[in-house]
């Protein structure tokens, strides 16, 4: 397989977002966070979703907890990525695990390996990822942080599964603009749910 050779406007972007999203000031990113909550919980595609994966969010990114809380308050089951040997895997969030879950180098939350917990393709599959990200375009162009771990597994649903689940991205309206530097692996997502409607 060969290496896929980085994309230079996707590094220059990287950058270019990380600067704005630090330039957010906390309120600012909690004000953005409740307005993309509201929309996303009054989304067909999340109303009508039993089993939905989403991310454990960082503070450079839209907040997932309430969203985490708003899943298991309507019994629907929440799906959380673990990176483990270059392979993502959407494992089932019970309750607790937020508190217990260690942080990976990235300082993102995860399951530990000996946590033993339903991988969710190998039971039923899903309704709904809620995907993080770089930057989107409104018409649904994802850039990811460089890894490919969701475009592969997107990939691998939309191949395998039928209906194939929906892919909503959330974001902050930094993070939102009109062009974004896609490769031929790099997958489109459904729908971007960002706060400001401009």
């Amino acid at each position: 397989m060969s290496k896929v050779t980085p994309n230079p406007a996707k590094a220059l972007l990287r950058e270019q977002i990380a600067t704005r999203i630090a330039a957010l000031s906390t309120d600012e990113k909690k004000r953005q966070s409740k307005i993309v909550y509201d929309k996303l919980i009054n989304h067909p595609y999340y109303k009508s979703s039993k089993r939905i994966s989403l991310f454990m969010s960082t503070d450079q990114e839209i907040d997932t907890a309430p969203i985490i809380d708003h899943i298991r308050a309507r019994g629907a089951a929440a799906f959380v990525p673990q990176y483990a040997g270059g392979v993502m895997r959407m494992l089932r969030l019970e309750t607790g695990d937020e508190q217990a879950m260690p942080l990976t180098r990235h300082g993102i939350q995860q399951h530990s390996k000996d946590q033993p917990r339903e991988n969710a393709l190998e039971n039923g599959g899903l309704d709904l990822i809620i995907a993080p990200g770089v930057a989107f375009s409104k018409s649904g162009d994802r850039l990811g942080h460089g890894g490919g771990y969701y475009d592969k597994f997107i990939t691998n649903l939309r191949s395998n599964y039928n209906p194939a689940p929906k892919v909503v991205a959330i974001g902050f309206n930094v993070q939102v603009i009109d062009n974004v530097p896609m490769d031929p692996q790099d997958q489109k997502v459904d729908d971007v749910l960002f706060a400001e409607d401009s």
